[in-house]
């Protein structure tokens, strides 16, 4: 009798346990489990079922009725349907739905049994399963944008399974090469066969060599629709597992025809303008040597013409001969800055390493009679080594520092600083300059006239004036031809100024050149 009773004890453990275990795997799997009698009307419903269904209170036990009322209302007859069913005909049943939580939470369920005939029940297990609805639903959705991307940017997707016959084709792939979606199975002889055939044969090098080495792959070339047109296609693919076991190439194959033709008209325009501007430099270049010789002739004729006429005589003449020639030497002094520029803007670019301090340096002394002369005060501290073109160079500083020593206020003593560091062109906030890049900084800075803020943007294009010539000379090139030097330097010049109170003129100069000896 001991033994029996020890016997049950063991046996009652190893089911206490087993139940646990069940309702771990249940709580784990959200799955819940209940049975059903249909003639007593009960209900019997697992812990975890209470659990999926929120519900707190689970003493007094639940009705057919209350159950059904968690069911949403477009579902309840759908439900009512399969259960019926199930008993009428003593069957298996299986069905899908949504319930509303007391908290107005939806949630999908998945509803599994059959009808138990000895026992005259119906057991059934219920899960959760709306984490796996919402997962297949945002892949349904990321299908569908992907699909609508594809079909904006002309960019096909497909896969090939290493030793398989055919290839997996997007719908946009269709598109691409003129088929109805899955209208036609695609295999490898049958795709090059739509290959152009004038690029067949580079078409299959580039193909093979990939198969044969399993990298990636980049190779442009042309089909032929079944319509006969012929579009441009650039095609990449990776080589990788999928799966497994299997090994695949994953490409995407983008329609480039209508980059491809617009990438052609831009070379054509390219090719035009710089031909225009080639012959309107090299019209500028002899114009202004022929312009030269007229000039000296009107000039030198006029001081003849000056020196035969009698002291203190025919004042009218003089005065007239005077005008002529200064005329002309503003004339001589524009034809130089138009030579000047015209040489900016054909100067081959040989770069070599210049140390600007030693640079300015030669600028300043080259300056130094009028520097004297107006007893200006001049700050140098800009120590840099950059690839540059030294005369281009030599011109910039030359025109900057000349105009801070020409624009000045009378009374006033020019206060010129020249100030150099080493940034990053993101540094810049405007993003002019190549992020990551080293650019020299130098600021030169006046107290001169200065100008409005609004002239900083058209202050250097060409024959541009801020002031009368009356008041003070130029020609009005000066600093388009600074600008025009900072552009073949792959840099940039800047400009700030106050009315009255000076300028400052900001030059950003690459550090190394990308592209030496162009």
């Amino acid at each position: 009798m001991r033994n029996e009773v020890s016997a049950l004890k063991k046996q009652v453990v190893q089911l206490s346990a087993k139940a646990e275990l069940l309702s771990l795997a249940g709580r784990v799997s959200s799955l819940g489990t209940w049975e059903y009698f249909p003639e007593q009307e009960l209900l019997n419903w697992s812990e975890e079922l209470y659990r999926i269904y929120g519900i707190e209170d689970r003493k007094s036990g639940l009705t057919v009725a209350a159950s059904e009322a968690y069911i949403v209302p477009e579902y309840r007859e759908k439900v009512s349907k399969e259960l019926q069913s199930a008993i009428r005909n003593q069957s298996a049943f299986a069905v899908e739905y949504q319930i509303m939580l007391s908290s107005g939470i939806r949630k999908y369920v998945l509803a599994q049994g059959f009808y138990m005939v000895q026992e005259n029940k119906l057991v059934g297990t219920l899960q959760d399963i709306t984490q796996q609805k919402e997962a297949v639903l945002k892949l349904k959705i990321n299908e569908t944008l992907l699909r609508e991307a594809e079909m904006v940017s002309h960019n096909g997707s497909w896969e090939w399974i290493e030793d398989r016959e055919f290839l997996l084709w997007s719908d946009e792939m269709y598109n691409i090469h003129g088929f109805l979606p899955h209208s036609v199975f695609v295999s490898l002889p049958w795709y090059a066969s739509l290959v152009h055939e004038e690029d067949q044969r580079f078409f299959a090098r580039d193909f093979l060599a990939a198969l044969k080495t399993k990298r990636s792959f980049r190779t442009s070339y042309r089909i032929v629709r079944p319509s006969g047109e012929i579009r441009y296609v650039l095609s990449t693919a990776e080589y990788r597992k999928i799966g497994l076991n299997d090994f695949a190439y994953i490409g995407n194959t983008q329609d480039v025809t209508e980059l491809r033709k617009a990438q052609v008209q831009l070379e054509e325009k390219v090719t035009e303008l710089n031909r225009s501007n080639q012959e309107l430099e090299q019209f500028a270049y002899v114009a202004s040597h022929d312009l030269q010789e007229p000039l000296r002739k009107i000039k030198a004729f006029g001081e003849r013409l000056k020196a035969l006429l009698p002291e203190q005589e025919n004042t009218e003449a003089v005065d007239y001969l005077e005008r002529m020639g200064n005329a002309a030497e503003r004339m001589r002094i524009l034809i130089n800055d138009l030579l000047a520029f015209s040489r900016a803007t054909r100067a081959h670019r040989d770069f070599i390493p210049l140390e600007l301090g030693v640079l300015l340096r030669e600028v300043l002394q080259s300056l130094d009679y009028t520097i004297e002369q107006q007893q200006a005060k001049v700050e140098l501290k800009a120590e840099q080594v950059i690839d540059g073109i030294q005369s281009q160079l030599y011109q910039l500083f030359m025109n900057l520092l000349g105009n801070a020593l020409k624009f000045t206020v009378p009374g006033r003593l020019p206060e010129i600083s020249i100030v150099g560091r080493v940034i990053f062109g993101h540094e810049l906030e405007t993003g002019e300059l190549v992020p990551g890049a080293q650019y020299a900084e130098l600021s030169i800075r006046d107290n001169g006239i200065g100008f409005d803020a609004e002239d900083a943007g058209r202050i250097f294009d060409i024959f541009h004036r801020l002031n009368p010539r009356a008041e003070y000379s130029g020609t009005g090139i000066g600093l388009a031809i600074c600008k025009k030097i900072a552009d073949n330097h792959s840099g940039l010049i800047r400009a700030e100024g106050q009315k009255g109170k000076g300028a400052v003129f900001t030059v950003f100069l690459p550090v190394k050149q990308t592209k030496r000896n162009q």
